[in-house]
């Protein structure tokens, strides 16, 4: 498969791609990180072997994106960890929040990744390219998925206009941001972001009770979704997904 953007968030083929990759040698340690970029992802400790689906599995303890990461030289990877269990997806909100204002980070660039289902395939700093030639201050890759718009059919209309109708919308398994706007963000989020949100396995049962004070307590995408709006043009969706790919 060719596959041109820097980033790969499909858990179907990231497994067969990555370990591709390793048998044959591509890329091995041809890397870096860039000096003003800081790459995080939000995860449970121990395993995460409750998340991770078949086409995944032997990577439910050192996630397949920290071993993309390793492999091809590219350190310092932000692992930012909760030992709550289970797993619920407002914990990122809490994670990178506190993590941003604690002053550790101090970088030009923040970026997040899915921990369980992202990998790299080139270097990092073709996201902070990609990122640039948009005139924004954050870029989210972008998903065919609708979930939780029937909650926020206002919000819906405002993106529909924005992306043409093209039926793809914000996802949160991939993005980045200029720190100091990220800040900005997750002040706003965090307002939604509850310890008891919705575990992942009741998430569709919870989306059509037509929830009372939604998004407070979903998933972290539907928190992104819903303020969106607000932080538009500020913050864009790269709809035709140049930054990481999607199938």
């Amino acid at each position: 498969m060719d596959i041109k953007q820097p980033i790969i968030h499909d858990r179907h083929i990231v497994k067969s791609f990555f370990e591709n990759m390793k048998k044959n040698g591509t890329y091995k340690n041809e890397f870096k990180k860039p000096d003003n970029l800081t790459i995080t992802c939000c995860r449970n400790e121990g395993s995460m072997g409750d998340r991770i689906i078949d086409s995944l599995a032997g990577y439910d303890k050192i996630s397949i994106l920290e071993s993309s990461l390793n492999y091809l030289g590219i350190k310092g990877l932000v692992q930012l960890k909760d030992s709550r269990l289970p797993w619920r997806n407002t914990f990122k909100f809490e994670l990178i929040n506190n993590y941003l204002n604690s002053g550790k980070c101090d970088t030009e660039y923040f970026m997040c990744c899915d921990a369980i289902d992202v990998i790299f395939k080139d270097n990092p700093q073709k996201v902070i390219d990609i990122f640039e030639s948009f005139d924004c201050d954050a870029l989210f890759m972008s998903t065919h998925s609708t979930d939780g718009y029937n909650c926020m059919p206002q919000v819906k209309q405002f993106i529909d206009n924005i992306n043409g109708g093209n039926g793809r919308y914000l996802n949160s398994g991939v993005y980045i941001g200029r720190t100091s706007f990220i800040k900005e963000v997750f002040e706003e989020a965090i307002k939604y972001a509850i310890p008891h949100g919705v575990v992942m396995s009741d998430y569709h049962e919870y989306l059509r009770s037509n929830p009372e004070n939604y998004p407070q307590g979903s998933q972290d995408q539907d928190i992104f979704r819903f303020v969106e709006s607000k932080f538009y043009p500020r913050l864009k969706v790269d709809y035709q997904n140049l930054m990481a790919y999607r199938s």
